[in-house]
């Protein structure tokens, strides 16, 4: 009895894992898109604006999820925003017309769609040593509406560089996790009564 018992849980075990695995694995049409490259690139230092910032992925992007599901911002020192909020979607690419600030440390911030419909964002820090070209805001501009430049105010940011992870994955996740944990208490609890 006790070893129909242990092959139960070791199988429970099992099952249990490769669900968890089922779970945390999406399926590759389910793959979100991934960064490939930018202007500028993670790191870079610019003395020159280049004529526009933008961000490549990896595949093609879900342009008809619409301009507001997008984003693309260069964040300076201050905490002030630069550019005027307008986009360029193309196939892979997500652009910008480039506009700055003095010369400083910068993080260029980005939003695009998959092609499966969820949102992938991140950061690609770079440094400016050039003139500025415009005055900075405290907050993002919004393509075609007229914004106030607000020149050394202090802005407030609360973005720390790390990528949102959205809502039906994280459920995923959890529930992985919880999967996981219980075949290892069951695992456990067999292995003790021996």
């Amino acid at each position: 009895m006790r070893r129909a018992l242990r092959a139960l849980a070791a199988a429970a075990g099992v099952a249990a894992a490769g669900l968890a695995l089922v779970l945390v694995t999406p399926p590759a049409a389910e793959a979100h898109s991934a960064y490939v490259t930018s202007t500028p690139e993670t790191g870079a230092v610019l003395d020159e604006l280049p004529p526009e910032f933008s961000v490549t992925m990896n595949e093609t992007l879900l342009s008809s999820a619409g301009d507001a599901a997008f984003a693309l911002r260069v964040l300076g020192p201050g905490g002030l925003y630069y550019g005027d909020g307008c986009l360029r979607i193309v196939d892979r690419t997500v652009a910008t017309d480039a506009a700055i600030g003095p010369a400083g440390e910068y993080v260029l911030e980005w939003q695009v769609v998959s092609a499966d419909g969820h949102p992938v964002s991140g950061v690609v820090p770079f440094t400016w040593t050039g003139e500025a070209t415009e005055e900075g805001r405290t907050s993002p501009a919004v393509c075609g509406e007229p914004s106030t430049p607000e020149q050394g105010a202090s802005g407030h940011h609360d973005d720390d560089g790390a990528a949102e992870v959205p809502l039906g994955d994280a459920v995923w996740i959890v529930a992985a996790v919880l999967v996981i944990a219980v075949a290892v208490t069951v695992t456990l609890i067999v292995t003790r009564r021996r």
